[in-house]
């Protein structure tokens, strides 16, 4: 399959606006390179400079946000709305957005994978977990192994928000609850549900490609066959999906997906949480954090816990 491969200049302070674009055209699937991040890791000596392959270390400093859309007519769609947000994002002439120069280009999917292969290395999520690519070989040393794989789904662990569910589920106890993840991206969540001993999973995502390695990597994972169902649709437009779901009864609900659509889907998540059940939001940039707790409280939901991390926001709560 070929995908096009959408790079955006900013800066560090604008890629949280620039991942919200991408957000918006229902994009989960997206990497932020910063090369402070790098010269950190290397300050750190977390990576040899000798293993550091040559480029990535640019001069101009620029803070590249990468996304990979199938060429197909919902990559295509999702592609002019990238573009059109970008766009509006450059009429606002914000000095501290950087330049938000767009590059377009076309990959094979094998070379998109390989490319991502120097990004990635174990790494360990809260006190639990340990999310690994095939390539490293890791026992986990009494943590979660969760193997995973960039592809063209989000959720790797290494955003913020991703990091901020992991976290947060492993202090819910999912052990016999049955879990929703809304926005599954990769399966992510709904795996380390799974191998925490949630009794079932239901992941939905949008995204085809999505919900195909979704189910993918419940299966590399060793998530049993029944225990983890993966369906692809939207419950805002697909009124028999919303109904399916609303007619569910869930313990754990979580929503990483962006501050609008998980206010539009309070009402739904309202009717299948159960009454001592709780709910992870996330894929909340921190200047939408008040506008969802409006939402939450206007719909029912108090807090429990409210977590930051990098200007994302992740907020734990349940019914009043």
């Amino acid at each position: 399959m070929k995908f096009n491969e959408i790079t955006i200049h900013t800066t560090t302070a604008g890629s949280e606006v620039v991942s919200g674009v991408l957000f918006n055209e229902g994009i989960t699937c997206f990497s932020v390179e910063d090369p402070r991040d790098l010269a950190e890791l290397l300050e750190n000596k977390y990576v040899p400079v000798d293993y550091v392959e040559e480029g990535l270390l640019r001069e101009d400093g620029d803070v590249l946000v990468r996304v990979y859309l199938a060429e197909n007519e919902q990559g295509q769609l999702q592609l002019e709305g990238i573009l059109a947000g970008i766009e509006k994002l450059k009429a606002l002439n914000e000095e501290w957005l950087g330049s938000l120069e767009t590059e377009l280009s076309v990959t094979d999917e094998k070379d998109w994978e390989n490319n991502w292969k120097q990004y990635f290395h174990p790494l360990p999520i809260g006190e639990r977990f340990l999310v690994v690519p095939s390539w490293e070989k890791e026992e986990g040393n009494g943590r979660v192994v969760i193997e995973i794989d960039p592809a063209s789904s989000f959720g790797t662990g290494r955003h913020e928000t991703t990091a901020l569910c992991l976290e947060a589920l492993e202090k819910l106890s999912p052990e016999g609850k049955s879990v929703l993840d809304m926005g599954c991206g990769s399966g992510i969540l709904g795996i380390g549900a799974a191998l925490l001993g949630s009794s079932h999973i239901d992941a939905v995502d949008i995204d085809m490609v999505a919900t195909r390695i979704a189910e993918e990597n419940a299966e590399k994972n060793g998530v049993p066959k029944g225990k983890m169902a993966v369906y692809c649709g939207n419950v805002l437009t697909d009124e028999s999906l919303w109904k399916h779901f609303a007619e569910q009864k869930y313990g754990i609900i979580l929503a990483n997906i962006v501050a609008d659509i998980i206010s539009d889907m309070l009402p739904l998540f309202d009717s299948c949480l159960l009454p001592d059940g709780l709910m992870v939001c996330s894929g909340i940039i921190s200047p939408r954090k008040e506008f969802v707790l409006d939402a939450l409280n206007a719909n029912g939901f108090e807090v429990v816990e409210l977590k930051e991390k990098n200007d994302w926001v992740a907020i734990v709560c349940r019914k009043k």
